[in-house]
C-alpha cells in the first residue's frame, strides 16, 4: 500500500458541502477524477456506505472544492452564513446554476466580511451601523432622497471633472464611511452576474464585478445599496424586470443617482422639453454630467414620463447587443488588484492592526494577500 492510497473515513456531509459550497454536481466532480464515476461520487456522500476515498482522492478533491486537507476531518459541516438570495433576472433558457467562479467569489466575500468583523473586535472599534430600513411599499424616491440627506449629499454631488473612476471611488468611499464595505471580486465574464450584497447587522458588504467599467459598478453599488436597506443580501444581473425587489432596487439606483429635479433642470432637457426620442448625442451629455450610463438616464426619462417604453425598450435591446462583456485582462498590478479587491477601508483596518501589534508581518501579508515586497507599495496607495 502506498503512502497515499490508505482510506480516509469523510463524513458524508462533509462531502456534500464541500461540494454544494462550490455550485459543483456530482457529474462535474467524477470528470475531474480519473478513473471515478459518478456513482462513487453518490457511494462517497451516501450515509451508511462502506465506500471511501483514499487520501489521494481527497488531496485532488480539496483541490477541485478549493477547501483544505483539514476540513474533510471535519465531524460535521461547519455552520455558515446563508447564501445570497438569488435575485437574477435572464430568462429561464439562459438562466443556469451559478458557476463554480461566483460560488468562489460568494466564499472569499464571505472571508473578507468575517476578517473585517474580527479585526473591528481586535482594534477594540465598533463599526458605524447602517440604521435606515428600508421596505418595498416605500417610493423609491423619496427613499433615494432621503439617503442622500443622510449622506450629506445636499445639491447635485457629480463633480463634471471627475471621471467615472474617481466618481466610483468617491461613492465607494462615501458608503464605507457609512457603515459598509465595498470589495471589488472578479466574478465571471460573461452575464450571469453583476454584482451582490451580503447583509449583516454589524458590517453589510457590497460586491462589484471588478472587471466592470466604472460606470456599471456605479449603477451596481446603489442597486446593491437598496438590497441592503431591505435587509437582503442578494445576486444581481441588473436586467430590467417586473420582479418587485429588483425593479425597486433599480429604480432606487437610478433616484439616487440622476435626482428628479437634478436632471429635469439639465441644460439638455430644459432645450428640448418636447423631445420624446432622445438621440445618443443628448444621452451621452447628460450620462457625462451624471457619471452614469446612457441607459440609466434613459430609464430615469421614461420613469418621468419625458420619453415612451416602446423607445426605451428598443434601446435597451441595441445597447445589449452591442455590450461584449468586461473589458479583457490586462497585465496584473497586485497593489491595484488588493486595493480594488478588499477596499481602502479593510486595508486601512489591516494596517491599523498592524501598527497596534495584533497581527505581525506574516498575517499582514496574509490578510492583504500579497507577497511581502508589495506591503510598503500598498501602504502608500492608500
Amino acid at each position: 500500500m502506498t503512502s497515499k492510497s490508505f482510506i480516509v473515513p469523510v463524513e458524508p456531509t462533509v462531502l456534500i458541502w464541500a461540494r454544494e459550497s462550490i455550485g459543483m454536481s456530482m457529474d462535474m466532480v467524477a470528470n475531474k477524477i480519473k478513473g471515478i464515476t459518478i456513482n462513487t461520487i453518490k457511494e462517497w456522500e451516501k450515509q451508511d456506505s462502506t465506500v471511501k476515498p483514499t487520501f489521494a482522492q481527497i488531496e485532488t478533491l480539496s483541490k477541485i472544492y478549493k477547501r483544505p486537507l483539514s476540513a474533510f476531518l471535519l465531524p460535521a459541516p461547519p455552520k455558515e452564513p446563508p447564501f445570497p438570495k438569488d435575485f437574477r433576472t435572464l430568462p429561464s433558457e439562459e438562466q443556469q446554476a451559478l458557476k463554480p467562479k461566483t460560488y468562489l467569489a460568494i466564499r472569499k466575500a464571505k472571508r473578507f466580511q468575517y476578517s473585517a468583523i474580527e479585526l473591528i473586535k481586535e482594534l477594540g472599534g465598533e463599526s458605524k451601523k447602517l440604521s435606515i430600513k428600508a421596505d418595498i411599499s416605500d417610493n423609491p424616491e423619496t427613499l433615494a432622497e432621503k439617503m442622500r440627506m443622510r449622506f450629506g449629499i445636499k445639491g447635485f454631488s457629480s463633480n463634471t471633472s471627475f471621471t467615472k473612476e474617481r466618481a466610483l471611488d468617491e461613492w465607494i468611499k462615501i458608503l464605507e464611511s457609512n457603515g459598509m464595505l465595498v470589495f471589488q471580486i472578479s466574478i465571471t465574464r460573461n452575464k450571469e452576474i453583476r454584482g451582490f450584497s451580503l447583509i449583516d447587522e454589524d458590517l453589510p458588504v457590497i460586491i462589484l464585478r471588478r472587471p466592470d467599467e466604472a460606470s456599471a459598478k456605479i449603477f451596481t453599488l446603489f442597486h446593491e445599496l437598496a438590497h441592503l436597506l431591505l435587509r437582503e443580501g442578494g445576486i444581481c444581473d441588473l436586467e430590467e424586470s417586473d420582479i418587485t425587489h429588483e425593479k425597486f432596487c433599480n429604480h432606487f439606483a437610478g433616484a439616487f443617482l440622476v435626482p428628479k429635479d437634478k436632471l429635469l433642470g439639465h441644460s439638455v432637457i430644459k432645450a428640448n422639453a418636447e423631445t420624446i426620442e432622445w438621440p445618443e448625442n443628448f444621452l451621452r451629455d447628460i450620462a457625462q454630467d451624471f457619471n452614469v450610463s446612457k441607459e440609466v438616464i434613459l430609464r430615469r426619462l421614461l420613469i418621468l414620463g419625458l420619453t415612451t417604453m416602446t423607445y426605451y425598450l428598443k434601446k435597451h435591446k441595441e445597447w445589449k447587443s452591442k455590450y461584449k462583456g468586461p473589458f479583457g485582462r490586462g497585465k496584473k498590478n497586485e497593489v491595484k488588484i488588493c486595493l480594488q479587491e478588499r477596499g481602502k477601508k479593510y486595508v486601512s483596518m489591516v494596517f491599523d492592526a498592524y501598527e497596534h501589534k495584533k497581527i505581525d508581518t506574516i498575517g499582514l501579508a496574509d490578510y492583504l494577500g500579497v507577497t511581502s515586497d508589495k506591503i510598503s507599495k500598498i501602504k502608500e496607495a492608500i
